[in-house]
C-alpha cells in the first residue's frame, strides 16, 4: 500500500514538473515573439537628385509616393478628388506663401494606403496641384512618417520600417529634435546660425530662403547675380523664384565642420532645407518615439559607396 502511494506521488510530482516547464518555455516564447521587431522592408526607386520613391497601393490603384519629411499632412494629386476617393474631414490646414500671405486648404481623409504588408488609414490628406498625376500618387508627411521608425539603405535602395527603433552600426552623426513637426538641424553659414528643415522631398543639397537674413548676407557677401528665373508651382500657383547659386568654403552641420558646399538660395522657397542632394550621400536611420519626453532622432550613417 505504501508502495503503490508512494509510485503515485512521484508520478504527480512528474507530470507537475513537466506541465511548469511547459508553461514556463510558452510564456518565454511568447515573450521573445513579442520583443522581436518585425520588420517591412521595400525596394524604392531614386530620381537623379536621390529623391525616394516608395511604391504603395492606394485603395485598388498600384502608384508610388515621395518619401516627404517636410510637410505634415499626406499629399495627394487631383486625381483622388476626381474619383471621389477622398473624404472631407471637416478641418482647414492653414499655409504661408513665399509672399508670406497665409491661405487656407482643406484637409481630407485619404483612402487605405497600403505599404508593403503596412495599412494607413485615413490620413489627414491635401490635394496638391504639383504632382502630375502621371509620375507619382503625391508624398508622404510627417504625421505618416511618424507612426514607424524608417532605416533608409541608399546602398541597396530599400528602406526598413519597424515599430521597434533600429539600432546604427556606424553614426557619422546623430541629431536630435523634439517631436513638434518636421525634422530640423542646426547649420551654421558665414558666422550665422539657424536650424534647416530636414526634407526628404526636395531634390536640393542646402537651399536658402533667399530672403532670410542668411540669403541677404551670403547674397551681399558674394555680389551673387540670379542664375534663372522660373515660375514655380510647388508651394503656390504660379510664384516668380529667382534662383542664385554660391559655393561656401565650408559650414557647419550639426557641430561638424563639412568643406566647400554648394548653396541654392530661392525667393520661393519658405524655410531653409537640406535635400536628398546632400542626405542622399548617407545611409539614415528615423526614429521616432512619439513621446515628447524623449524626442526623435536622424542618424545619418556613412555609404559602402561613398
Amino acid at each position: 500500500m505504501n508502495t503503490i502511494n508512494s509510485g503515485y506521488k512521484k508520478t504527480l510530482r512528474f507530470v507537475f514538473t513537466v506541465s511548469c516547464l511547459t508553461f514556463v518555455c510558452s510564456i518565454l516564447s511568447q515573450n521573445s515573439n513579442a520583443q522581436s521587431p518585425v520588420v517591412t522592408k521595400i525596394t524604392f526607386q531614386k530620381d537623379k537628385y536621390n529623391r525616394i520613391f516608395i511604391p504603395v497601393k492606394i485603395d485598388r490603384d498600384s502608384m508610388s509616393l515621395l518619401f516627404g519629411t517636410y510637410a505634415k499632412p499626406l499629399r495627394l494629386t487631383p486625381y483622388f478628388q476626381s474619383t471621389r476617393s477622398l473624404s472631407p474631414s471637416g478641418d482647414i490646414l492653414t499655409l504661408v506663401a513665399p509672399n508670406g500671405r497665409p491661405h487656407d486648404r482643406l484637409l481630407f481623409y485619404s483612402p487605405k494606403i497600403t505599404v508593403g504588408k503596412l495599412k494607413f488609414r485615413s490620413e489627414q490628406a491635401i490635394v496638391n496641384y504639383a504632382f502630375p498625376d502621371t509620375i507619382i500618387a503625391g508624398a508622404t508627411g510627417t504625421e505618416m512618417v511618424y507612426r514607424y521608425n524608417w532605416m533608409i539603405n541608399n546602398d541597396q535602395n530599400q528602406i526598413s520600417i519597424s515599430k521597434q527603433p533600429f539600432t546604427p552600426s556606424a553614426a557619422f552623426t546623430t541629431i536630435n529634435y523634439k517631436n513638434d513637426s518636421y525634422p530640423k538641424v542646426a547649420v551654421e553659414i558665414a558666422g550665422i546660425k539657424t536650424n534647416f528643415a530636414l526634407d526628404f522631398g526636395s531634390g536640393a543639397g542646402f537651399q536658402i530662403n533667399s530672403r532670410s537674413d542668411l540669403g541677404r548676407k551670403l547674397i551681399a557677401d558674394y555680389n551673387l547675380k540670379p542664375v534663372k528665373r522660373i515660375l514655380s508651382d510647388i508651394h503656390a500657383k504660379q510664384v516668380r523664384d529667382t534662383i542664385y547659386e554660391v559655393n561656401v568654403p565650408g559650414l557647419l552641420f550639426n557641430g561638424i565642420q563639412l568643406p566647400q558646399q554648394k548653396i541654392q538660395l530661392s525667393s520661393a522657397f519658405p524655410q531653409n532645407i537640406v535635400g536628398t542632394g546632400f542626405l542622399g550621400d548617407y545611409n539614415v536611420i528615423l526614429n521616432n518615439s512619439r513621446k515628447r519626453k524623449i524626442g526623435n532622432t536622424v542618424i545619418l550613417e556613412k555609404r559602402l559607396s561613398k
